[in-house]
């Protein structure tokens, strides 16, 4: 495999990244993974939530990861992104880093099940050989001290930022086998905020997918490096609810005179919604078979969630749609 090493700086405002770009290719050959929006907004039937729920709130009654990964596997998956922070600001895991003079306290361990979710999701991951994955959200109606409607505006504050460095690292060292990144809003945070994390998560675990959620809705044409600088750095270009048209991606970028090697990821969902949401029902397995069909044209990964219910497991009518789509795309 050919190795490319390339610098990366940001806009030329901070100092280098070393970038290596031979974990790309592994990632893109993963092909189809399962996204799991799982957290508080699924108990408070919102997905972006007021950020002053209490903890207990989060309670699934029959939690079972095992069975999340087990149902992506037969589904032909090969890798899984778990929600760990989403922007209702909890953690499902036992975050234990320090935020405002006293250790972060909105996570599991005060929760209504106090299951190291995150933990159990990378054991199963490791059981049935999917590669794990993590999102962590730039947008927090908790912890993130700014106004609501100025929280997509750069820079973060510096406490929060402060909170974003601890608990990647944290992650990084807490769950090793973690080999991919995904980190929401980046536009909450400023080019050198942005290549901090980058860094950070680097340099913690080298060989690390991130991904910096540029997120377009309805692309007009090539997803290009100059064309995504609010989410830069990243190694994955991304589009979500509306793939790519085939050629519209090259994988090989050059941009103010370095060459990149990018992935391409398209994430949707197998419903409507993100998180579950009562009578939320899976879409036409022949929609979402064209989905598949569509982003792997397009010379991309194809990321589907399929959120668990309050019970804390994958309703039966999202496995059953899952197994017809495998059929369907085979």
């Amino acid at each position: 495999m050919k190795h490319i090493i390339t610098l990366l700086t940001c806009l030329g405002c901070c100092a280098p990244v070393v970038r290596a770009d031979n974990a790309i290719e592994p990632w893109r050959a993963l092909d189809y993974g399962m996204f799991i929006h799982f957290g508080m907004s699924t108990f408070i039937g919102n997905e972006y939530g007021s950020g002053k729920e209490d903890a207990a709130t989060y309670a699934p009654t029959h939690l079972d990861v095992d069975q999340w990964i087990r149902v992506a596997k037969d589904a032909g998956m090969k890798y899984a992104v778990l929600t760990s922070k989403h922007v209702a600001g909890h953690c499902l895991w036992d975050s234990q880093v320090q935020f405002r003079g006293k250790e972060f306290d909105h996570d599991i361990r005060t929760s209504g099940n106090q299951t190291d979710v995150v933990a159990a999701f990378v054991k199963a991951c490791q059981k049935y050989g999917l590669m794990p994955g993590l999102y962590w959200c730039l947008q927090d109606h908790r912890n993130n001290s700014k106004p609501l409607k100025q929280q997509r505006t750069a820079p973060l504050p510096d406490d929060f930022f402060q909170l974003a460095q601890d608990q990647l690292t944290e992650l990084t060292r807490l769950y090793p086998a973690v080999n991919y990144y995904w980190l929401d809003i980046p536009v909450a945070a400023s080019p050198a905020q942005r290549v901090a994390l980058y860094d950070l998560i680097k340099r913690q675990r080298p060989g690390t997918i991130v991904l910096f959620n540029h997120g377009a809705a309805k692309p007009k044409g090539p997803l290009t490096v100059a064309g995504c600088q609010s989410a830069w750095p990243t190694d994955v270009l991304n589009t979500e609810r509306q793939p790519l048209q085939p050629g519209w991606f090259k994988p090989e970028q050059t941009w103010q005179g370095k060459t990149y090697q990018l992935g391409y990821e398209h994430c949707d969902t197998i419903c409507k919604k993100w998180f579950w949401v009562e009578g939320d029902r899976p879409r036409p397995v022949s929609e979402l078979a064209q989905l598949y069909w569509d982003t792997h044209a397009a010379g991309g990964n194809l990321l589907l969630n399929v959120p668990p219910d309050r019970t804390g497991r994958i309703p039966e009518y999202h496995v059953k749609a899952l197994m017809e789509l495998k059929e369907e795309i085979q």
